[in-house]
């Protein structure tokens, strides 16, 4: 009886409880629903809610790492600028809060970045990582980065390519293999995203392409008379197109290849890709294929019209000073005789314009390769480089100069300048390649 009477009291609360919470249901607010869906989720261990709370160890590393990633990309940039960066301090403080910046895009990378940009991105990747936001930190810091080793490459090849004709010159000096080595290391520095390591090189490269120039301007001075018949040849040779306008200079004018004499180019190019020739030919086999070497204004005008824009506008090509030559090259980028040619062609003065690299902004061809010139890569054209070991500037002399007695009528002498490291460039007639003030096409 007692069991009988226990059940249906036990069955009238659980009747009671019901009806209770039915009547909450039914009076909560239609939000309360969704709310309640997140509580479930959230007791049921939703990790896609935790994991966008910042918080917890692996966030504080996280932060810690940009942190470093954001150091090692100042001190590259203070390498590669010669100067330390206006704000010295690190502002990537993890007590900042800057809630302007979390959304805000990262500066774009622009076409020929220089090492002058640097620091605005630099501080620009700082105030990411202090926003808070790993995940856009990331993004911007991976393109600081970038950006770092793309200056350091820029400045190494451009140092080498010009002292690559300088250097044949000066041959055995002890800055001409640091050149090739800190070239080599800039390289593979950025292979591995070694920011600090690629800009310590690049300077290196700087500072021995400067040493070389130095080296050849005293020899032009002190040499022996082998050694100033040399620098006067080289002079003699890069001034042989001065007066004439591109794609109109005689074949006589010209030298042809030796291993190709249907071939013409200015002769100090057809010399050194003779040379270059030798040692490709030791390593496979034949001579280069060349397809295409001095085009006169004529070949560069029917070029032009079968190529379109992937040839040099008529009038402005490399071809049409003698200093370009196309290669027979079937398998482009992937073939062995570009990483060949790419790894010893600067050895001769030769190289492949960095625009025209697989990475480059282009036109892409691999074919196609340069003697004496220099890269521009914001404009995605080359120039030649002005040639000429000028005798190094008499410095003044020691001796304390005589007071000057006052004149109103004459004006004070200016004091005379200091010898700079770099060369000054051998004046040249308007139309050679050495004098035009916009940069030749390939």
């Amino acid at each position: 009886m007692r069991l009988r009477e226990g059940r249906r009291l036990w069955e009238s609360v659980v009747i009671l409880a019901s009806m209770v919470f039915l009547t909450a249901v039914l009076a909560a607010p239609p939000g309360d629903a969704s709310h309640a869906v997140d509580a479930a989720q959230a007791a049921s261990g939703g990790e896609a809610l935790a994991a966008r709370q910042p918080t917890g160890p692996a966030y504080t590393q996280a932060l810690t790492q940009l942190d470093d990633r954001v150091a090692a990309v100042e001190a590259a940039t203070v390498t590669l600028v010669g100067h330390p960066l206006v704000d010295t301090t690190k502002a990537a403080s993890r007590t900042m809060s800057r809630a302007d910046l979390v959304d805000a895009a990262p500066v774009p990378v622009t076409v020929g970045l220089t090492a002058e940009q640097l620091p605005d991105r630099v501080l620009g990747a700082r105030e990411q990582v202090a926003s808070g936001d790993v995940a856009e930190a990331t993004r911007v810091v991976e393109g600081v980065e970038t950006d770092v080793l793309l200056v350091a490459l820029d400045l190494g090849d451009q140092s080498a390519q010009n002292a690559a004709m300088t250097r044949l010159l000066v041959a055995a000096d002890p800055q001409v293999a640091l050149l090739d080595s800190a070239v080599a290391a800039t390289h593979a520095a950025a292979e591995v995203r070694d920011v600090v390591a690629a800009a310590t090189s690049a300077v290196q490269a700087r500072d021995a392409a400067a040493g070389i120039t130095v080296v050849a301007q005293q020899i032009a001075v002190t040499g022996d008379e082998d050694a100033k018949a040399a620098v006067a040849k080289v002079e003699e040779q890069a001034r042989s197109t001065d007066g004439y306008t591109n794609g109109n200079i005689p074949l006589k004018v010209l030298c042809a290849v030796a291993f190709a004499p249907s071939q013409h180019l200015r002769c100090d190019a057809a010399e050194a890709l003779a040379r270059l020739n030798a040692a490709y030919r030791l390593d496979f086999g034949h001579d280069l294929r060349i397809t295409g070497s001095y085009r006169t204004l004529e070949e560069q005008i029917s070029t032009r019209a079968a190529k379109g824009t992937m040839a040099a506008v008529p009038g402005t090509s490399n071809h049409g000073w003698g200093l370009a030559v196309d290669l027979d090259q079937a398998s482009g980028y992937r073939s062995a005789q570009y990483a060949w040619l790419k790894a010893n062609a600067m050895t001769y003065g030769w190289h492949h314009p960095t625009y025209m690299d697989e990475g480059g902004r282009g036109p892409h061809e691999p074919w196609h390769w340069e003697f004496g010139t220099s890269d521009d890569a914001g404009t995605g054209t080359s120039v030649p480089i002005t040639v000429g070991v000028p005798a190094p500037t008499t410095p003044p002399a020691t001796a304390p100069a005589p007071p000057v007695v006052e004149q109103p009528s004459v004006a004070p002498v200016a004091p005379a300048a200091t010898p700079s490291a770099t060369p000054t460039p051998t004046p040249a007639p308007s139309s050679s390649p050495t004098a035009s003030a916009a940069p030749s096409a390939p």
